[in-house]
């Protein structure tokens, strides 16, 4: 896999890999996405608020890919990639802080996602969001997804809901 780290820049906006050493910044964000929108993602388990920090230190490592979204210095956003096998991936875990939303920035969690694919010759991204998220689903759709199929599962927020799935061949 490719070993330089991408940055895409937009004016005061930038998104980057976050290293292993950025863990605490990874929690801290991933931990304010599923309390800030408990509706939109998946009960995991154990629960991500009960992992210790050794745990959260795996989770930034190969084979997931975390980015960090930054206005100058300050964490706004993450997007991540888990790499199923040497050919496909999947994008999930995308969060940007309400206030800054609605400005183009979702258009850089996709960008420094599908370039890192294309550089590591990655052949299918999977990506999926729930039923009600007709935002996510735009946003899927624009960047060339295409709906393949839908699982019933729980949701963070208790409910039990369709997990609608598109897939990209590249």
């Amino acid at each position: 896999m490719s070993a330089s780290v991408l940055t895409f820049q937009s004016g005061s906006f930038h998104i980057r890999q976050l290293a292993e050493s950025e863990s605490a910044l990874y929690k801290a964000m991933r931990i304010e996405s599923i309390q800030t929108e408990p509706t939109l993602f998946r009960q995991s388990f154990p629960p991500e608020i009960e992992l210790s920090d050794m745990d959260w230190a795996e989770r930034i490592r190969y084979p997931r890919i975390v980015f960090g979204l930054f206005e100058n210095e300050k964490m706004i956003g993450i997007t991540s990639m888990l790499l199923l096998n040497k050919e496909e991936a999947y994008f999930g875990q995308s969060f940007i802080q309400p206030q800054y939303r609605k400005l183009g920035l979702s258009s850089l969690l996709y960008k420094i996602r599908m370039v890192w694919a294309t550089r590591n010759h990655l052949r299918k991204l999977t990506i999926s969001h729930r039923e009600i998220n007709m935002i996510s689903k735009a946003a899927i759709e624009r960047a060339g997804f295409r709906y393949s199929h839908k699982e019933l599962i729980q949701w963070l927020d208790g409910t039990t809901g369709y997990s609608m799935y598109y897939s990209l061949f590249l």
